[in-house]
Formats: C-alpha cells, structure tokens, sequence
C-alpha cells in the first residue's frame, strides 16, 4: 500500500497523504525516526519517498506530503509524541505540540480538520477519551473552524480523527454522548463534510445525513475479520448501513482511497485495493456511486 500511495504522489495523481493515525506499534522500543524500528520503516517506506511539497503547497503554507491525526498507538510508550513530532516536524506549524494534538488547513478551497479522539481503555476499546483537548473542547473547536470555513466561502470540510463515528464490526463506534456525529451533521446542509476514520482493521462506508464517513482501516495491519469475535458486533436495528460489504460477511482487504475535489463538483472517491485471496489482487472500485 505504500509503495502504490507513493506512486500515486510521485506522479501528480495525488498531492498528498491523510491517515488517520496508528501508523506504528508503539513507543516502547524507540520515540524518534533514529531509533524506533515501527518508525524507521514508515520513513523509509514513505515519508523518504515521497517528494517535497510544491510551490502551490508551500504558499498554502503545507511543508510536506504527509499529514495524520494522532491514534492510540501513537501515544501507547509515547505519551508526548516524541514520535509524531519527530518523524512529521512540520505539523508543529500548525499547533501540534505534546499538549494539543488537533489541528487544521486549508488547501484549494477545502478545510481540512484534524481530532484526536484518545487513548485507550480495554473496556471501551472505542471510548472518546481525548484529553488533548477534551471532547467537549474539541466540540467547540470543531464548530469555530466549521464556522470560519463557512464563513470565508469554503464549500467542502474533510475531517480526520482514529476512532469511527459509525462500525458495524471490529471494536465498534464512539458510544454516545461522546459520538461527534450530531455536531458535524449541523454543517451538512451548507457544505460538502466528509470523515476520514480508521481504528477497526477493515473498510467500511456510511452516508448519514448527508456526512459521509469512510472507515479505512485497510492499510497494513492484520485484518479484524480474521480475527477471533471482532468480525461483527451487536448493533440497533436501525443502525446506519454499511454501504461498502452491504451486509456480507468482511473478508480481509488491503487498501486505500485516492480522492478527486474540484471546486462545485461532486467529490469522487476510489478505492485501490488488495485482496489476497482473490483472482484479481489488485482492483479499483468508485465509492458513493
């Protein structure tokens, strides 16, 4: 997956990463690109290899290709993010420091917002229980940003935090009352929103109320439906439908989506993906058709 993301910037097809965070295992064994090994391997096999940021991302005020939102592993043996702020500097710039973990962007008429959704409690594995602000503070910080972006014209919000705002498998959803949704879906009816989750190791879609959310959790790591009891959870009735496995059974998949935005167009999303169980292992399908 790295390899074809890299490809796919070194080419022009896109302009840069967003990942929603758990890139390394913990910190427990190094904090810094020189001497974590889960570290050392996301620089060599992407931040090394990804060019540096063009005249039109400089003048964005964008200094490279790499941009993620903090996951409970990133703080598992790191609790200061020695490791973030050491192998992606540039998100300094924009506020990231051992205290405060969300920060935002904006880039060719598009707000880009990033969360920080917590830790983690094994009792909960899902619980919002941010600290760096705290859920409530975000909340208000999410709606200032939404605010100015309206305010100045922006027509379209991505949002990028680790825990999913809708599962229907894996470690489940942010449980109410700390679930985000309601608070993003007031900006909906005047903007394009869409969310960006990762956490549970598969891929699911939901549209609701005209947010659309995509659960990417197919990057790297050993898929939940190959693991014992996290294929699938106890839900509502009326819960979302996952528009992406549409009721089947997740099987596992490696992948990632490369995202199209032009000013007054619809957004258009395709998945690249890997399938090793599959004839054709390697496959690109248009989502939200």
């Amino acid at each position: 997956m790295a390899r074809e993301i890299v490809k796919d910037v070194k080419s022009g097809r896109a302009k840069f990463v967003v990942n929603s965070g758990d890139v390394v295992w913990w910190g427990n064994q190094g904090r810094t690109v020189g001497d974590s090994p889960y570290w050392k391997r996301v620089n060599e096999t992407m931040l090394k290899q990804l060019p540096p940021a063009d005249s039109e991302m400089r003048a964005a005020g964008l200094e490279g290709r790499w941009y993620m939102g903090v996951g409970n592993h990133e703080v598992w043996g790191d609790p200061k993010i020695d490791g973030v702020l050491d192998a992606v500097p540039y998100l300094k710039k924009f506020g990231v420091t051992p205290e405060n973990l969300i920060y935002k962007f904006d880039f060719n008429g598009v707000r880009f917002i990033y969360l920080w959704s917590g830790k983690y409690d094994y009792r909960s594995p899902s619980l919002w229980d941010a600290d760096r602000p705290k859920y409530a503070e975000q909340m208000k910080q999410l709606q200032q940003w939404m605010d100015e972006a309206k305010t100045a014209g922006i027509r379209k919000a991505f949002i990028t935090f680790h825990y999913p705002t809708f599962a229907r498998s894996g470690l489940g959803a942010i449980p109410a009352p700390d679930n985000p949704h309601k608070v993003i879906a007031a900006y909906a009816k005047d903007m394009e929103v869409v969310v960006f989750n990762g956490h549970v190791h598969t891929t699911e879609l939901f549209d609701v109320e005209n947010v659309k959310y995509l659960m990417l959790g197919g990057g790297g790591a050993e898929q939940d439906p190959i693991l014992p009891g996290r294929t699938s959870i106890k839900l509502p009735a009326d819960y979302p439908p996952d528009l992406y496995w549409k009721g089947e059974p997740p099987k596992e998949e490696y992948n990632y989506v490369l995202v199209d935005v032009e000013p007054g167009q619809k957004t258009k999303f395709t998945l690249n993906r890997f399938r090793p169980w599959s004839a054709e292992p390697f496959a690109t399908v248009e989502l939200f058709k």
